[in-house]
């Protein structure tokens, strides 16, 4: 089991493209956002160590002298759920920031010792809108300028997004499958989409390696329709489709909880084998 799964719990504070589009500080344009809040609600080490903080007001100024970063993930997010970004530079840093290009606000997380790559899980709003936004990023040593800013084109996809809701989101193009048990252990996966209580499985992704590159898959239940009591969560690595591993992050929302976020990495596919999440109450 230990070589199947790598797996870190995270409670996140409240606070269609297959490829990156990565670029310098380019004029990116989106939707008319007031500030990152209304896009990303946190940011945190995928390892579940270190939240960042939101600094309100514009970015830190860049500068050619700092760490020039590489960003690397899946391009392609939906409302509710997080996307996985890894920042990896030749020169070390121990700070980062994630914005929303030409808007306001930023978040900043504040690495415990200098390095040259980092994961980080960003939680999205449930509210985001269904658009192509530009995220932001730029790194920093202790003491120095943030290196030129690195901006990628996100494409949002609109899911469910009720009372409760639970997203995977993974960054290879292999075939995870998310099983969500509600009140009544009914099974809510890729065989039986809708259960009696109202949950749904609104997005599949990857089907059997037919690769989409939408790399999210999400159940839902309407505002005012979601059960009370227990659920549980659980993965399927249903196959590899030839790839090495699959970086993966499970997101619970649950209406006037704290999100709750859930990382891991996949290594050996079984379609037989079910992965505990973990379980939460309504």
């Amino acid at each position: 089991m230990l070589d199947l799964i790598r797996g870190v719990r995270r409670v996140v504070p409240v606070a269609l493209a297959a490829l990156w589009t990565v670029g310098c500080d380019a004029a990116l344009k989106e939707t008319n956002l007031g500030s990152i809040t209304d896009v990303v609600t946190a940011v945190a080490t995928a390892d579940g160590t270190l939240s960042a903080v939101l600094l309100l007001g514009d970015r830190p100024a860049s500068d050619p002298s700092g760490p020039t970063l590489t960003v690397t993930g899946v391009p392609t997010a939906i409302n509710g759920g997080s996307l996985r970004a890894n920042l990896t530079s030749a020169t070390p840093f121990t700070r980062a920031i994630v914005a929303l290009a030409n808007h306001e606000d930023y978040y900043q997380v504040d690495l415990a010792a200098a390095v040259t790559s980092v994961d980080l899980v960003i939680t999205i709003s449930q509210d985001a809108p269904q658009a192509t936004l530009a995220l932001s990023y730029a790194a920093a040593p202790a003491s120095g300028p943030f290196g030129t800013v690195m901006n990628q084109n996100v494409n949002m996809i609109r899911v469910g997004s009720g009372d409760v809701q639970v997203s995977v989101a993974w960054d290879a193009p292999t075939d995870v499958d998310l099983h969500v048990f509600d009140p009544d252990s009914e099974e809510i996966y890729f065989a039986n989409t809708t259960s009696a209580s109202g949950g749904t499985l609104d997005l599949d992704s990857n089907a059997a390696c037919s690769i989409d590159n939408i790399n999210n898959e999400n159940v839902t239940w309407p505002v005012g329709g979601a059960p009370s009591g227990s659920y549980s969560v659980s993965l399927v690595y249903w196959s590899s489709c030839t790839q090495p591993q699959s970086n993966y992050t499970v997101t619970i929302f649950v209406r006037g909880q704290p999100p709750q976020t859930f990382s891991g990495t996949l290594v050996t596919a079984n379609s037989s084998l079910r992965i505990p999440i973990g379980t939460f109450t309504k």
